[in-house]
């Protein structure tokens, strides 16, 4: 029994449709809103059970994982936690965990959270095989959480505020790679059981240069207004004390 969160997600999605086109034949346990569409679910041909709840429901969790031997956690790392304990309960073999290179983050409020999350989580590889996967930025579609902003932000907008010269290195992957990725290592366990991968898009680009590729993209011909980093850091702790729904933070 393989058991699924985030399915029905930006990255979830791309996963079953992997399961679909490679006809996997294993019973499927997914854990889905009671908002969620479930329609690709439904006519996905799998052998597919849904469970409706939330990762908060820890007693929902520990009852839902009975029979279970795998699970692959796509939602958010902040549940990571409560996934694994309901797995150790349930005497589960292998978790797949999908977290995220923000760990690596040198603003330390922004990767705290996630490094304390993950080393406690991989303390427990003596209870429970633990394969972590760490994706760069996602792209790929308006349900991404970064570049669907940028990409909305230069389509509305002539101008484009560049925070610092934009010489910095961004590695963005695409949603699709991501959930082929996750069920490449669900199938050669022998190769990912109890490792850890960061999985970015192929090649490293400059902001810059990603900026001006959706720029012509789109055919807007925007024009890069460059502010020093120092000026931007500053207006975006001013931005983010006044206003709590900020779009750009200080990360």
């Amino acid at each position: 029994m393989l058991y699924v969160t985030g399915i029905t997600g930006h990255t979830g999605k791309w996963f079953l449709d992997r399961l679909i086109k490679e006809n996997y034949q294993g019973k499927i346990r997914c854990l889905v809103r009671e908002n969620s569409n479930t329609e690709l679910l439904d006519h996905s041909g799998l052998n597919i059970e849904k469970v409706y709840g939330s990762l908060e429901d820890k007693a929902l969790l520990v009852s839902s994982m009975a029979g279970v031997e795998t699970v692959v956690h796509i939602s958010s790392i902040l549940f990571s936690n409560n996934v694994m304990d309901a797995a150790i309960k349930n005497n589960v073999k292998w978790a797949i965990l999908v977290h995220t290179t923000g760990r690596y983050s040198k603003y330390k409020s922004a990767s705290e959270e996630y490094i304390k999350i993950e080393d406690g989580i991989l303390k427990k590889r003596g209870q429970i095989g633990i394969t972590v996967l760490r994706p760069t930025m996602i792209y790929g579609s308006s349900e991404d959480r970064n570049m669907y902003k940028l990409v909305d932000y230069l389509y509305r907008h002539k101008f484009f505020p560049m925070f610092g010269k934009g010489e910095n290195l961004m590695q963005p992957v695409h949603a699709k790679d991501l959930g082929y990725a996750y069920y490449d290592v669900l199938v050669n366990k022998d190769k990912t059981f109890n490792k850890e991968y960061n999985l970015s898009g192929k090649s490293p680009i400059k902001y810059i240069d990603l900026v001006k590729a959706v720029s012509d993209t789109l055919g807007r011909k925007n024009i890069i207004v460059k502010i020093p980093l120092w000026i931007s850091i500053l207006a975006a702790k001013v931005y983010n004390a006044i206003d709590k729904k900020a779009i750009i933070s200080v990360e």
